[in-house]
């Protein structure tokens, strides 16, 4: 009875796991379609970049003090919160950074290039090969953001190309360095250090870029501090999810992020729905279901 239990208390911990990634993923694309007014306003996305990052500094340091968790890290993990905070930085700046010279929707493919990066470099350090079914599905998933962004080849400028890859690159990177070398580490903590960082680094890129602008009308002010606050709640999900259900299923979940980004711009700025980007959410949505029941499948033969 005991082993039973325990199977449904570990069902129930990694149910609470994709609960987070998804929130994270509604709460990131709501915060992408809502940066529209922001810009229109005046300010720049390094400026919204900064902002977010000083503001989850100070929430999260002050979610951590009234809980009474300790904001000290170990030795052992200053290196790598050190590291984790620049490659955050780099995925801030470069989801954004890249639309100087490419496409917004070619920079957001490229940046949504991390989940099948994190599939295959999970699946290089255990040494086994991903099945068929999920290496079906994850292309599948990939190849639905593509039709439903409608991305345009035509004009490809390298340096958008490397930072759009790049960013994505250290969104893997970050991901599975959080799962294998920080996993006891509260994500708040996490959170609190790899902003922390960034926003040093943001800041001065801001500042050396003369990039750093306040929006100048209501509108903007209202995108500028709805993105900080969507993005400062919903990161937090992502790294609970990631010791939850580990490194690759939460970033083949994060792929629903530009749904969701999507249907927000269509109920917000009644953007239409065209018959792409439908067959687009399709796909990506059931990429990522049968990717979750390939998962479920294998963890029950496993235990059974």
């Amino acid at each position: 009875m005991q082993y039973f239990k325990n199977i449904i208390g570990f069902e129930q911990y990694k149910l609470s796991g994709v609960f987070s990634a998804l929130i994270c993923s509604l709460g990131l694309g709501l915060a992408v379609a809502l940066g529209r007014l922001a810009f229109d306003g005046g300010t720049t996305p390094l400026s919204v970049a900064f902002f977010r990052s000083l503001l989850s500094v100070v929430a999260m340091g002050t979610i951590c003090v009234c809980m009474g968790i300790s904001l000290r890290l170990p030795r052992s993990a200053l290196i790598s919160m050190l590291f984790l905070g620049c490659l955050f930085s780099h995925m801030a700046f470069g989801n954004v950074g890249s639309t100087k010279y490419i496409s917004i929707s070619l920079a957001a493919l490229l940046f949504f290039i991390y989940p099948p990066v994190v599939a295959i470099l999970n699946h290089a350090i255990a040494r086994k090969w991903p099945s068929v079914i999920k290496t079906i599905s994850i292309t599948f998933a990939f190849l639905g953001l593509a039709v439903m962004l409608g991305v345009d080849l035509d004009k490809l400028d390298p340096r958008g190309v490397v930072i759009g890859i790049t960013a994505g690159i250290a969104c893997a990177i970050n991901i599975i360095w959080v799962a294998k070398k920080v996993p006891s580490i509260h994500p708040f903590i996490i959170v609190f250090y790899q902003s922390a960082i960034a926003s040093l680094i943001i800041g001065v890129l801001a500042w050396y870029l003369d990039e750093l602008r306040f929006p100048n009308e209501i509108g903007g002010w209202l995108g500028f501090l709805l993105v900080g606050v969507l993005q400062t709640v919903s990161i937090p999900f992502f790294y609970f999810a990631i010791q939850r259900i580990g490194s690759e299923p939460t970033a083949i979940i994060n792929n629903s992020q530009p749904v969701a980004s999507i249907v927000a711009a269509i109920l917000i700025f009644n953007e239409a729905l065209t018959l792409e980007r439908f067959f687009g959410a399709i796909m990506v949505i059931g990429g990522i279901l049968v990717t979750q029941w390939d998962d479920l499948r294998n963890t029950r033969n496993r235990l059974f």
